[in-house]
């Protein structure tokens, strides 16, 4: 695929992480022990950076790099932050559902244009 396309994938990745965190930690708020989990997305949003500053990146390495960041994103909150708050995680919830939705809609544009052009009416 594109760049565009992989940076979407990677960037709808993303707000799907959130999305499960933030479910996981509203479904445990009241499991004894339980830490809210958070993500740590400073590596994918450096690579999608550098993919608006470099259009010449390949592709495959952003899907590589990508995916190696998706699996290391995620961790436990430190002991000190041990409370789950419920409105924090409904919004966080929300935001990524919003973005989520927003990058479907483009992606499904942006493939929509390819079929014209393939079909030669773009």
């Amino acid at each position: 695929m594109d760049l565009t396309t992989e940076a979407l994938r990677l960037s709808m990745g993303m707000a799907r992480t959130r999305a499960e965190l933030a479910s996981a930690n509203i479904a445990n708020v009241d499991t004894p022990g339980f830490r809210a989990q958070r993500a740590d997305f400073s590596q994918a949003i450096g690579l999608l950076h550098q993919a608006a500053v470099d259009p010449g990146m390949n592709s495959a390495n952003l899907r590589i790099e990508g995916n190696r960041t998706s699996l290391s994103a995620v961790a436990t909150t430190d002991a000190d932050d041990v409370a789950v708050h419920l409105d924090g995680e409904v919004a966080d919830l929300e935001a990524a559902s919003s973005d989520y939705q927003t990058m479907t809609a483009v992606l499904s544009r942006r493939f929509s244009l390819m079929q014209l052009a393939l079909a030669g009416r773009g």
